[in-house]
């Protein structure tokens, strides 16, 4: 049996297809492994690798390089390519515990100890079983936070592979069932009821929990200031005569941001109030919706808590627990009320 149809066999027991580099809109990529080297280009619909016109690439060396712009990126795996739009889409088909060891590297805080990482490898192992359900694509996840992090052997570290391996085939589940998975980076002292976030999420899982080990996060306290021409283009108006928030949830974030313009009195939900603001001014603008906002002089002053949706696992929080030797079932427990770590 060649190597290339040994990789195929392990692959095809857990595989994951990632779409990859999707956000750079790539018109042109080079692939390099120890048997190729190409180039492809889109022209609309239509690929051309080294200048001949191909419906498809692949490249089934099972470890490849991707150089483009003036950077690169080794991954493991396959890699499958085709033009769409005038862009060239990636598919890198990689093994389950290669996937979640790359994901690992780069989701939790660096530096982390053993039982974070841990807790971390068993997240995002259970958010493929969940996630993968819902995308309607030729692949099953994208490389991005939207789904996970995933920036293939640059984030692989000795930890995260210790980690998977030290938790391979576990997930989180709750009453027998893999969990809806949500992770942050920072909640600020107390985790968000998904209630608060998402409505549709909501899970009896998914509560808001004290989070005090999150303390050492540079992002555990932060103030923005804005002008009223900051948050006008934000919001898509010209001008704008005040910014106030209305009401709470009862895990601090905010539930309504009243806007007053040209006399009109608009409400905003928190967390979409949130999503504008940082789409337009940047997502290092509004951390959280987890704030409170002043008006100072000419210009209005956030002060904020966390950094990230506050649902479920605080990585920060995680660190900080992992430190005082806590280990990762307990880490998960706490983050997530009546789950369980399951051999799947």
């Amino acid at each position: 049996m060649t190597s290339v149809n040994l990789l195929i066999l392990v692959l095809a027991a857990n595989p994951v297809k990632v779409n990859i580099l999707s956000s750079h809109h790539l018109q042109e990529v080079g692939v390099s492994s120890e048997s190729n080297e190409s180039v492809l280009r889109a022209k609309g619909d239509h690929l051309y690798v080294n200048g001949k016109k191909s419906d498809t690439y692949h490249c089934k060396s099972g470890r490849f390089t991707l150089e483009w712009q003036d950077k690169s990126r080794e991954y493991k795996g396959l890699l499958k390519a085709w033009a769409e739009d005038g862009r060239v889409v990636l598919v890198n088909t990689v093994g389950e515990n290669d996937y979640v060891a790359s994901v690992t590297g780069a989701e939790m805080v660096p530096g982390a100890g053993v039982e974070a990482m841990k807790a971390q490898a068993v997240l995002c192992r259970t958010y493929i079983y969940t996630a993968m359900q819902h995308y309607d694509e030729p692949w099953d996840l994208c490389d991005l936070t939207h789904c996970q992090s995933y920036r293939g052997l640059e984030t692989v570290t000795e930890a995260s592979r210790r980690a998977v391996e030290k938790t391979e085939g576990v997930l989180l589940a709750y009453h027998g069932e893999p969990c809806r998975i949500f992770y942050h980076s920072t909640s600020g002292g107390k985790t968000a009821d998904a209630a608060s976030i998402w409505p549709d999420e909501a899970q009896a899982y998914l509560l808001s929990v004290p989070d005090p080990c999150c303390a050492t996060s540079p992002h555990y306290r932060w103030e923005f200031v804005a002008s009223p021409a900051d948050i006008a283009r934000a919001l898509d108006f010209p001008s704008i005569a005040d910014v106030r928030v209305i009401e709470n949830h009862p895990d601090g974030r905010v539930d309504k941001v009243g806007v007053r313009y040209l006399g009109e009195s608009l409400l905003y939900d928190g967390w979409n109030f949130r999503m504008l603001v940082c789409q337009e001014l940047g997502w290092n603008t509004l951390k959280s919706s987890w704030f409170t906002v002043e008006r100072d002089g000419a210009a209005y002053v956030f002060h904020g808590k966390g950094l990230g949706h506050g649902v479920g696992l605080s990585q920060w929080g995680a660190a900080g627990m992992a430190e005082q030797g806590t280990g990762f079932e307990k880490i998960l427990a706490h983050y997530y009320p009546g789950t369980e770590v399951k051999k799947w």
